[in-house]
């Protein structure tokens, strides 16, 4: 069966397998190009005579069952007859492997394929084949690089977003560095990514990209982060249409709502029990709780907010909190813009009160600074769940390889992974349905 499958694959290659044999433990195939075959100089156009054949060993994919596998191919070498050619001599060339590399074509698609998929890093893809780091990474740049090519590689983008993440931490020596990835909000693929997450930053990417592609862009996604939002505004009419919008992420607000009800609680846990909260503190048994959507909650629920509230909060500024909060999440509960935009003039006024809460005039302050950007959420239906999605493919990235100090590298491996349309897999045939029926 080894021999058989060798020489159908090889033979499609136009190249003969001489002999498979296993040592030890791994399997090596020998193949050798056919005799009989007329090979012309590119210099001359003489006919080339044979120099004789040259064993060169290369690395190929892992062979069934995980074993190693080698080839060693026995190339010809060529040489022109006449003296004056600069031609010279030559070896054979075959789509096995380019010249001077180390690894198959098939062993280079195969570690491309393991690094898109995320499932395992450069390194270890190096000492599964037995070649060096290096080595193996100058055979997936390549097809990194063409991943990475272009913003044309996704097409145009009608709503783009952005959002970053940490690169590497802080230390001693060195301030954190960020990363953002330009992600289309629609299909979740990564468009770009660059080093840093500042205005100038943000500008300094749009005004290297395409023209026509950049004003293709219709809604602009972000994160309430002024830094992306001033350099939005200031590129419109110029690098972006004029008319070009700008939506907030519904996530981030509703989380901001959900951090002004956290802040307020351990606030009002100090001032009452003169101590950060503690097992068997009302506010802190029902953290949770006052962060949970109200129509998740049953009459368990229920029960212990109110009875967390009647014991622990004296003046009502936690109650007053979570109110908010669900006014906040009740505007992206409408697809209707004009009631949308009702039910966030409300949450304002509440938060505004002045009998309210510090927490809520901090909470009213950034809802009334970014108030367009939700009716254009909401009017659009556009959000950063996808690029969140894709936020969470790069940190897997960073997983894997254990870090990244190489921000060209780690950019790469984004684009290889996050950057394309998603393989299409072999179909599998259900041997056992969920719930399989037992016969008595």
């Amino acid at each position: 069966m080894v021999q058989d499958s060798s020489a159908v694959e090889f033979g499609a290659l136009g190249l003969e397998v001489t002999g498979v044999e296993e040592v030890g433990g791994e399997v090596v195939v020998r193949v050798q190009s056919p005799g009989g075959q007329a090979v012309f100089c590119d210099g001359c156009g003489r006919r080339a005579r044979s120099k004789g054949r040259r064993e060169v060993v290369l690395r190929d994919a892992p062979f069934s069952g995980g074993r190693p596998q080698q080839v060693v191919w026995n190339k010809r070498v060529w040489v022109c007859p006449d003296a004056h050619c600069a031609k010279g001599s030559w070896t054979e060339r075959s789509e096995l492997a380019g010249p001077r590399r180390v690894l198959t074509e098939r062993a280079a698609r195969w570690a491309v394929g393991r690094l898109a998929a995320v499932e395992g890093s450069v390194a270890s893809l190096a000492r599964q084949l037995g070649v060096a780091w290096h080595t193996m990474w100058s055979h997936i740049a390549s097809a990194a690089e063409q991943a990475a090519a272009s913003s044309r590689r996704v097409g145009p983008v009608a709503k783009l977003g952005f959002d970053e993440t940490v690169m590497a931490s802080a230390s001693r020596r060195r301030r954190r560095r960020f990363i953002t990835a330009a992600v289309d909000a629609d299909t979740g693929r990564v468009v770009d990514v660059f080093e840093g997450r500042d205005s100038a930053d943000l500008r300094k990417w749009v005004s290297k990209q395409a023209r026509e592609w950049v004003r293709a862009v219709e809604v602009v996604c972000i994160d309430p982060h002024e830094g992306y939002r001033s350099a939005i505004r200031s590129l419109r009419g110029d690098r972006l249409r004029a008319g070009t919008q700008i939506a907030v992420d519904p996530f981030h607000v509703v989380r901001l709502a959900n951090q002004a009800v956290d802040r307020c609680r351990r606030r009002t846990q100090n001032d009452t029990t003169g101590h950060r909260g503690r097992k068997g503190d009302p506010l802190y048994g029902a953290r949770k709780l006052l962060l949970t959507g109200q129509e998740r909650l049953d009459a368990t629920g229920w029960d212990r907010l109110r009875a967390a509230l009647d014991a622990g909060d004296p003046y009502d500024e936690v109650a007053d909190c979570w109110e908010a909060k669900e006014k906040v999440r009740a505007v992206f509960k409408t697809a209707g813009p004009d009631q949308a935009a009702a039910r966030l003039d409300d949450a304002i006024s509440w938060c505004q009160a002045p009998e309210a809460a510090p927490e809520l005039h901090r909470l009213a302050r950034t809802l009334k600074s970014w108030q367009t950007e939700i009716h254009t959420s909401i009017a659009t239906r556009a959000h950063n769940g996808r690029t969140e999605a894709a936020n969470a493919k790069i940190k897997d990235i960073k997983r894997s390889a254990r870090g990244f100090r190489n921000f060209t590298n780690y950019r790469l491996r984004i684009l290889l992974a996050a950057g394309q349309k998603p393989r299409e897999t072999q179909p599998v045939t259900k041997i056992r349905t969920r719930r399989p029926s037992f016969n008595a």
